[in-house]
Order: C-alpha cells, then sequence, then structure tokens
C-alpha cells in the first residue's frame, strides 16, 4: 500500500480548513444577519392608520390613489381613505377627516377641512408590532385651502404629524390646535394650542401658543405674528367645568326625571356629555361669562364641534324652542341695547310650520333656521359673526356679556368636544 504524498495531504489540510472557515463564517453571518432582520422587520414593519372621511356639509369629493374619484355626502357614514387619497371640497362643501388606532380606541387627530380645500393623505401608518421603538406617522400635504387641526393628548405611542404645503413644511410638535391656511403667494399657520416647527429655508422656525407666521413664496416664515385667540376659556373640558356655569335642570313634569350633564372622556377626548331619558319637556345649560369689548376685533368666529347622539322630538318642537342644542350669545348692539343671538341644531324629523317649525316662534331673539346635523356623527359649525349678522340684518355685536349652550327636548343626548369663539384684531 502506497504511502499518499505530503503535497496532498497539505492540499487536503488547506480544503478542510477552507471548508471549516466557511462554514464558521456563514454561520457566524447567518447569526448576526438573523436577529438583525429580524430586528428591522419588528421595528420598521408598519400597517394603516384607521382613516376615514365624511362630509360635514355639501359634497365631497375623495380621488384614490388608483384615479378612482368617489363623493362623500352630507348624511352618509364615513368613508375609509387610505395614503395616496386626495380629499376635495368646492365653496359650499366642508369635511372632517378623524384618525384612529387601527383597531380603534382613542382619537389620534381631527382635520376639519373647509370649503375650496384640496388635501392628500401621503402617510398615515403605525409600527405593527410593540417591539418597535418608531413613532406613528401622520403626513398630509395641502395644496389649498384651510384646514384645522386638532391633536388630543394621548398616553400611548407617539403620533409624528407633518404638512406639506407649496411653501414649507409645517411638523406639529404637540397636542394642542392648529390652523392652517395656503394661498397662492403664501401659507399662514397659526398656533391655537401646542407648538409647531416651520421648515422653510435654512433654519426652522419654532411657533408656540398663541402665535402665528408667514412663510412666503421662496422665502424664510416671518413672525410670530399675533393670532387668533380665544375669548371662550376651558372650551375644550379639559379642566371639567372651570369656568362654566352649569344650571340646575328644570324639568316640566314632577314625577319625570332630570338628566345629566358631565365631562367624560369620548375617543380619548375630555366631552361634555348631556342626556336625558323620559317624558315631556326637560332642559338644562351651561354658560360662561366673558364680559369682553369686541368692537375693535377685525374677525370674530363661533366655532363648535358636537354630536346628536339621540333625540326623540321632531326638529325642535311645535315652536321651535326645544332643539338638543342652542348656542347663544348674549351680547350688546352698538346702540348698547342688550340681545340674544342664537342657532339651533337637531338631527330628527322634517320641517312642518305647523308642528315643528324650523325656528323658534316663541324666542325674541336674533336667529336663522334651525340646522339639520347628521344623527350620531360628529359636526363641526363655524360662523363670521358680522356677515351672519349682515345677513340676518342685525346690528354686529360691540360687547359681548357672556355664552351659553342649551340643551332642551324630552329625551334626547349631545356630546360637545369644543366651543371657541375666536378674534382677531
Amino acid at each position: 500500500m502506497s504511502a499518499i504524498p505530503a503535497v496532498e495531504i497539505h492540499n487536503r489540510q488547506r480544503l478542510g480548513w477552507f471548508f471549516l472557515l466557511t462554514g464558521f463564517a456563514i454561520f457566524l453571518a447567518i447569526a448576526i444577519s438573523v436577529p438583525l432582520l429580524v430586528n428591522n422587520y419588528l421595528q420598521n414593519s408598519v400597517e394603516p392608520l384607521a382613516t376615514a372621511v365624511q362630509a360635514n356639509q355639501g359634497t365631497v369629493g375623495i380621488d384614490s390613489i388608483d384615479g378612482s374619484r368617489r363623493a362623500a355626502l352630507q348624511g352618509q357614514g364615513a368613508q375609509e381613505v387610505g395614503a395616496g387619497s386626495t380629499i376635495l371640497t368646492d365653496a359650499t362643501a366642508t369635511a372632517l377627516l378623524t384618525v384612529f388606532p387601527p383597531d380603534g380606541g382613542q382619537l389620534l387627530s381631527r382635520l376639519q377641512i373647509y370649503g375650496n380645500t384640496t388635501i392628500r393623505l401621503t402617510q398615515s401608518d403605525t409600527p405593527r408590532f410593540d417591539w418597535s421603538d418608531n413613532d406613528q406617522n401622520l403626513t398630509l400635504e395641502l395644496d389649498n385651502g384651510r384646514v384645522q387641526m386638532t391633536v388630543p393628548p394621548s398616553t400611548g405611542r407617539p403620533l409624528t404629524i407633518r404638512i406639506d404645503t407649496p411653501h414649507g413644511q409645517v411638523h406639529l410638535r404637540e397636542p394642542g390646535q392648529y390652523a392652517i391656511e395656503v394661498i397662492n403667494i403664501e401659507t399662514q399657520v397659526s398656533v391655537l394650542s401646542g407648538q409647531a416647527a416651520l421648515v422653510a429655508g435654512s433654519q426652522p422656525f419654532l411657533l408656540l401658543a398663541d402665535e402665528r407666521a408667514v412663510i412666503p413664496i421662496g422665502g424664510e416664515p416671518e413672525g410670530p405674528f399675533t393670532t387668533r385667540r380665544n375669548l371662550i376659556r376651558n372650551g375644550a373640558f379639559d379642566n371639567l367645568f372651570d369656568r362654566w356655569t352649569l344650571y340646575t335642570w328644570i324639568v316640566e313634569l314632577p314625577d319625570q326625571p332630570k338628566g345629566e350633564a358631565v365631562v367624560t372622556a369620548v375617543a380619548g377626548e375630555p366631552t361634555l356629555r348631556v342626556v336625558r331619558n323620559g317624558q315631556g319637556h326637560a332642559d338644562v345649560k351651561i354658560r360662561q361669562i366673558l364680559n369682553q369689548d369686541v368692537s375693535d376685533f377685525d374677525s370674530l368666529r363661533l366655532q363648535i364641534t358636537f354630536r346628536v347622539v339621540e333625540q326623540s322630538l321632531s326638529v325642535c318642537g311645535t315652536l321651535g324652542s326645544e332643539c338638543p342644542l342652542f348656542i347663544k350669545l348674549n351680547y350688546l348692539d352698538p346702540n348698547g341695547v342688550s340681545q340674544i343671538w342664537q342657532h339651533g341644531f337637531y338631527a330628527y324629523g322634517e320641517v312642518n310650520p305647523d308642528t315643528s317649525p324650523d325656528g323658534c316662534i316663541s324666542c325674541a331673539v336674533v336667529q336663522s333656521a334651525h340646522e339639520r346635523v347628521t344623527l350620531g356623527q360628529i359636526t363641526f359649525y363655524d360662523v363670521e359673526l358680522a356677515a351672519e349678522f349682515a345677513r340676518q340684518g342685525a346690528l354686529p355685536p360691540k360687547f359681548i356679556e357672556s355664552v351659553e349652550l342649551a340643551f332642551l327636548g324630552h329625551s334626547f343626548e349631545v356630546e360637545v368636544v369644543d366651543v371657541a369663539l375666536m378674534a382677531e384684531e
């Protein structure tokens, strides 16, 4: 039996070491890369947020990323939208965009979209796994028009919000309320509460509460300027009934129950909930004293976000005086005469001059026809008071004494998310 040459033995040893080292290298690569790949998947895998659009007024257009178009009509339920969708309103339409986690629960953001606005949902997602350290993301492109965004406080995973406009970017840093308006020559950003960073040019520009800035074409942000300020305090009921007076329930029939008016969390937001189940008339109101001279303000806008959950009376009763929700201003006109302006909302019944009129026929107040809203859906009402008073042929307020929210009827349930009286100098 012949001996194996030394050279061949050496080659076999080299080959053995090659396979051993190669195998060890592959093992190390797998041992290192698999955890990295798994961690990367756990960190960066996302799922869409639950994002939906409903028409607040008129007909709202929704363009999907595949090129199809659909319409959201007032009175219909909310429609889901995904990344790449564009929401369009004309002069007669407004819309609500709501953002929730995939499994529902706490509201992440609510966007009030006003008339003649085009806004695109670029990104709306959240990490799929709790393991991830990443934030939730909401990115929007506001091409033109006006929006107002509410970001409630959250105890869960942070939400990063960015709004891109033709003139720059707006990063919302904190929970709060923000108003953004885009016209051809500029973007205007107002921080009603919270904090925002504007990016256009070399350095980010920080905006704090009660500040406003302008981003011009091709320029850096300018400001801060004075912004619209809310004359109503605790309008979002963050501090329960602080600054508000809750009046005693008035019940027509002595053997019938009162109702309940409480501030509670609805989808994570502090909400005034007023509910009554019974026969005969009952009412309750809350009131805030303002005692504010408004004669020098350039603009005065009254805003309220609410939902009529249930209502038993048709329209606002036989005299038009029992709307489930009235918003009222007690004010002095330029002649010093004490006046009341009110606007009523209902969600059930058809107007009939004999049995259910569209206005309060027993009220000596400035008013327009009661406004029908969609039962069970969040609605926002926004009115510029000077224009509204002029339309009704009334003198505008010079001094506002107080604001009231009144709830009337037999059986009803109303939720008020926030109310504001925005003044701009």
